[in-house]
């Protein structure tokens, strides 16, 4: 199996970018199968590393794999912190052990001290640190929901970190719905089911799991996991779940367990705003070393909107391309490295397309929407109009402000807060602004 991964390697050697082999691929280690599940135990650094690898490769190294063998074989990605985890093909796979909860597999760069909150984002931060600081007495459980890469798995890391600050001696639990199915699996084949049964409910104070949309369809899954959570839940201690949607509308969700989901603190995470994903890049930039303008910081943010993953990997795409040719990161050198993502020929939106957009969406006139009224029939779009500018061009606040008959840059300034808080207050003005930044960039 070592040999089939070892070819493995050399196929994807050829077929992914040579920064994302050295990054992403190199530093994986097959330590084995796991007989009790029949996957392939894949070891990596941490667990956000195999989040990754679970979101942007899996299909690719699935695709390389099943070339070199008869049978398929279903993968699993697991941290090499996670001792009691490693497996090899002669040997069942253990159930972790009191000693494993007292480490758990927590990534030690993801604390609260290190999230850039902006928005989107600051009610589940506040949440979050509330759990942390009064674990089991409130907001229990936390249902943290949002997209792919805007933080979930950050703050669910933090709340472990600062539980433990608090308590050393805190059982502090942390696992992926994927890796509680599989344990599941693994206890019901071996005869462990008594073992199982005391690692998730006896010997843990706080339960951090990741993705818990995917027990949805599983029966004996969610059999396990309702008189878990009651008997985790009446000891009052702390359940903390990140998931991609809203309990109501997780499907193939039996009602008792979606009620649980609901019973505490339901917080969301939104896409970071222009401003908060500025921030998040420069963060990012002081933590690693990277010397960073602010231009080249805004132009990142500009083109790259959906996450946060999304900013830090073309942050360290641009630094390693950067000290591989021995050049300094400016505009010049990220539109040449990073063109994919930021090439101003193929996204450049012109201003006056938007506003001509605006005036047709919220029926004004451009005249108007450039003049002194300030009628809410007015500033409201002539706001929109400033907000989408800002987010999807590479235009300053004072242009900006010259666009709309010479106004200063604070007026933008406060236009761009305005609609960030209407987004947050007012669905359908944050999804008629959605729809025409999609059409506006399609």
């Amino acid at each position: 199996m070592l040999d089939i991964w070892d070819k493995t390697v050399e196929t994807l050697r050829d077929s992914v970018k040579p920064y994302d082999f050295a990054h992403w691929i190199r530093p994986i280690r097959c330590s084995g199968v796991d007989p009790s599940t029949g996957y392939m135990v894949l070891n990596v650094p941490d667990a956000s590393h195999g989040k990754w690898l679970e979101e942007h490769f899996m299909q690719r190294i699935l695709d390389a794999v099943s070339e070199l063998t008869d049978a398929p074989l279903r993968i699993r990605f697991e941290s090499e912190e996670r001792l009691s985890k490693e497996c090899v093909q002669s040997a069942p796979l253990p159930l972790q052990t009191q000693s494993s909860v007292a480490r758990p597999d927590l990534v030690e760069r993801y604390r609260f001290e290190s999230f850039v909150a902006g928005p989107n984002s600051r009610f589940a931060l506040t949440a979050a640190q509330s759990a942390a600081e009064q674990p089991g007495n409130r907001y229990n459980p936390l249902f943290i929901y949002g997209g792919v890469g805007l933080g979930k798995t950050h703050l669910l890391h933090a709340v472990g970190h600062q539980a433990l600050a608090q308590n050393p001696q805190a059982r502090v639990l942390y696992v992926s719905s994927e890796t509680y199915v599989n344990d599941l699996i693994g206890a019901i084949r071996s005869g462990q089911m008594d073992k199982f049964r005391t690692r998730y409910r006896d010997e843990c104070d706080v339960l951090l799991i990741d993705d818990i949309q995917f027990i949805a369809g599983k029966d004996r899954t969610q059999e396990e996991f309702f008189h878990m959570f009651n008997t985790l839940h009446s000891s009052h201690k702390q359940i903390v779940m990140t998931c991609d949607q809203m309990p109501s509308s997780i499907p193939d969700l039996e009602e008792r367990i979606r009620s649980r989901l609901q019973w505490g603190l339901i917080a969301d995470i939104k896409p970071p705003s222009f401003e908060t994903r500025v921030a998040i890049l420069e963060r990012k930039a002081a933590e690693d070393g990277i010397n960073l303008s602010k231009d080249v910081a805004m132009l990142l943010a500009r083109h790259i909107t959906r996450n946060v993953r999304e900013l830090e990997g073309a942050l360290m795409r641009l630094d390693a391309q950067a000290k591989i040719f021995g050049q300094a990161i400016d505009l010049e050198t990220t539109r040449t490295f990073l063109g994919d993502v930021v090439d101003s020929d193929l996204r450049r939106i012109s201003p006056q397309v938007i506003i001509k957009a605006v005036c047709e969406t919220f029926d004004v006139n451009e005249s108007m929407l450039k003049g002194p009224r300030r009628h809410r029939h007015v500033t409201q779009p002539r706001q929109v109009a400033m907000y989408l500018i800002r987010e999807l061009t590479d235009e300053s606040l004072p242009r900006i402000g010259s666009l709309f008959g010479g106004r200063d840059h604070t007026t933008v300034l406060n236009a761009l807060k305005r609609i960030e808080h209407l987004k947050s207050a007012n669905p359908i003005l944050r999804d008629r602004i959605a729809r025409l930044a999609k059409e506006l960039s399609s």
